[in-house]
């Protein structure tokens, strides 16, 4: 009996593992939310097959190890996409560099900061860790733009040392600190995407920054603020309590299955910018989405790479509220460009972490 259960709790998890490791190749459209939250789940599926297996050695249960083990290799894209190992080196010609810095700023929420004798720690990070281009997302909320808040308003003098060129946008999207001068092209998204009623509107925002290096080297920048979950507080506490009231459930899921669904479209809409836009183009989107998923997998295409997953080794959750700690934020690029590295710089000011990767050209 022992052996039945072992036998079919294996059997179930290795079908687990598998599904979660390649959800991300079916379309939420078509075969529902699950497959996208099994594979929004694969990080912690794989680490606890990998526990599993090994209590299962210690055990001596050969074959129960050896199913966990072939699960994982089983999908060992989705875990090299998510725990990958590299040694990242630095180019012997350093003027030949530049950094990008993406970060959902959560609209530099001045609840949290109201002293305005100094710059809201946000936008200090920003200064201090002075990227050569900074995508800002989410920069504005109720159409007020960050250069109007009370903490950062009187410091645009020193913004402006750092970065000369810069965008003041009016919706909730996308703008960019610059060191170099750029032309700024709107890319349209058709006006039914915005929308996944009831919950919310307008949820989507991309836009193209075109950059004319001083070497004539030709560089376009596209920050992509892509459909979230539109969760409310009681919602995004799940994990943090057991008293989440399972009526409830059937509204989470039914708000997740539309965003996956609504993300698919974007994505493919946003693939076609990426399709029509120049050789050189980095990519800076909050996703809202991980590694591997269909809207991942949609934008990456057969060009696109990952400053991550290229530089970095081990797992990065770029997300942190309420216990979800989700890598949803990406940095991607193609063309002449090598990634060098690629850094998660903890912070407490956005329910969102920064990511840094550098560039050189090849």
């Amino acid at each position: 009996m022992k052996r039945l259960l072992l036998i079919s709790f294996c059997v179930i998890w290795l079908g687990l593992i598998l599904l979660s490791g390649y959800g991300g190749y079916l379309a939420p459209s078509r075969f529902g939310a699950l497959p996208a939250l099994l594979v929004l789940a694969y990080p912690a599926i794989a680490v606890l097959s990998l526990v599993i297996g090994i209590c299962l050695f210690l055990l001596r249960k050969w074959k129960g190890a050896l199913v966990m083990l072939v699960g994982l290799f089983a999908t060992w894209p989705s875990v090299n996409a998510n725990f990958p190992i590299n040694l990242s080196h630095q180019p012997a010609d350093t003027t030949r560099c530049f950094s990008v810095m993406s970060y959902n700023v959560a609209a530099f929420d001045d609840s949290l900061w109201v002293d305005t004798t100094h710059m809201h720690p946000a936008m200090r990070l920003i200064l201090d860790v002075d990227a050569d281009y900074v995508m800002l997302l989410q920069p504005v909320t109720c159409g007020l733009g960050y250069d109007e808040r009370k903490s950062i308003e009187p410091w645009l003098e020193e913004i402006d040392r750092h970065y000369p060129y810069r965008t003041r946008s009016r919706y909730d999207g996308v703008d960019l600190l610059s060191k170099y001068p750029f032309r700024a092209v709107p890319l349209s998204i058709p006006e039914h995407s915005y929308c996944y009623y009831p919950y919310v509107t307008k949820s989507t925002g991309r836009y193209a920054f075109d950059i004319t290096l001083p070497d004539r080297r030709q560089l376009r920048l596209i920050g992509a603020y892509m459909t979230s979950f539109q969760l409310e507080d009681d919602q995004r506490r799940i994990l943090d309590t057991t008293r989440y009231a399972t009526s409830a459930l059937p509204k989470l899921f039914s708000k997740m299955s539309q965003a996956f669904a609504n993300r698919e479209y974007n994505s493919k809409q946003l693939r076609d910018s990426l399709n029509a836009s120049p050789a050189n183009v980095i990519l800076c989107t909050d996703l809202n989405d991980v590694p591997q998923s269909f809207a991942y997998r949609t934008i990456m295409g057969d060009d696109m790479h990952d400053a991550f997953r290229e530089c970095h080794t081990g797992y990065v959750s770029t997300f942190h509220d309420h216990h979800m700690l989700f890598h949803i934020d990406h940095i991607m690029y193609r063309g002449a460009l090598r990634a060098q590295s690629f850094k998660l710089i903890k912070s407490g000011f956005s329910d969102h972490s920064p990511i840094v990767a550098r560039f050189a050209w090849k």
